[in-house]
């Protein structure tokens, strides 16, 4: 299991983060307070919506939640 705490700035951004993680075979949760969510869907994340600091869990021990944020799908 690996995380990282960011925040969202923008709707193109955070559709983006959930494209790249519905294409990953492993457990992906979004955390905002004691609200979990899905980090596959898009529904779910919109709900926590930009601008609020998150915790981006990575169920798999070689995934890196960086890649699903900073990087090209």
């Amino acid at each position: 299991m690996r995380n990282i705490k960011h925040t969202f700035t923008t709707v193109e951004e955070l559709v983006a983060f959930v494209v790249k993680a519905e294409k990953c075979n492993y457990e992906i949760k979004v955390i905002c307070n004691q609200l979990v969510m899905d980090g596959k869907s898009l529904m779910g994340i919109m709900i926590i919506g930009i601008g609020r600091q998150v915790e981006i869990v990575c169920y798999n021990d070689t995934a890196s939640p960086e890649d699903l944020i900073y990087h090209a799908a």
